[in-house]
């Protein structure tokens, strides 16, 4: 999310807020890394303990590129058809070469009695899925909090970047899965109390848009898993 800005000095600043997946991608190459370290390790710390974070960025414009800005984006903008992927490439035009201001990070609380419907939902056989934009720690953590997630759970996270890393990851899962499931019925075949412990599914966005392909999206239907995350 973007707002150019005009100051009483005939400057023009572009302020950009974003997720840190994003955000980092675009800042200038000649910024101080070690600030964009220091912002990495805050946002890992920040994300770990379930607070919501984004990363702030900026940079001047100068004349001729808010006026090309403003052009296209008026040409965008008033467009009948393919509106919302032209205004996209119009903000790329200014919404790269950032330097970072910094990042915030704010606690979202669960409304009331939240957590125990998610736990009774899963106590009750139905598998539950939760697709959120939040940093991976941050939904961990929050599924944590909401009951989603317990420490029983056997979890398995998945981060690829490409479909024979997804395909791969998937068929470990399946493999442990099963695995689990003899194991259990092995002990309650000797007279044991043993009951395989659910698993949880924790998938990153890059590997989500692979595993959703048709053809791994039959293989992750195969795991047997009491609960996921996203």
């Amino acid at each position: 999310m973007s707002v150019i800005l005009g100051f009483p000095d005939s400057s023009v600043k572009v302020f950009v807020k974003g997720a840190d997946t994003s955000m980092l991608n675009v800042i200038d190459k000649s910024f101080n890394m070690d600030l964009v370290r220091a912002t990495e390790a805050h946002l890992h710390s920040y994300s770990s303990i379930g607070l919501r974070t984004l990363v702030i960025g900026m940079r001047d414009l100068n004349a001729s590129e808010f006026e090309q800005w403003h052009a296209s984006f008026e040409a965008a903008s008033t467009a009948v058809f393919g509106r919302a992927a032209m205004l996209r490439k119009v903000s790329s035009i200014v919404e790269n070469s950032l330097s970072i201001l910094g990042a915030s990070a704010i606690e979202d609380k669960l409304q009331q009695g939240v957590p125990e419907s998610i736990e009774s939902l899963r106590i009750a056989g139905i598998k539950v899925w939760v697709l959120t934009g939040d940093k991976q720690e941050t939904a961990i953590s929050i599924g944590y909090s909401s009951k989603l997630l317990t420490s029983k759970m056997n979890q398995i996270i998945i981060n690829s970047n490409n479909r024979a890393a997804c395909r791969k990851s998937l068929q470990d899962a399946l493999v442990m899965s099963k695995k689990l499931v003899s194991t259990s019925t092995v002990a309650n075949n000797v007279g044991g109390t043993s009951e395989a412990n659910p698993m949880a599914l924790v998938i990153d966005g890059t590997s989500l848009v692979h595993i959703l392909d048709s053809e791994l999206e039959e293989e992750v239907s195969l795991v047997p898993f009491n609960l996921g995350s996203c």
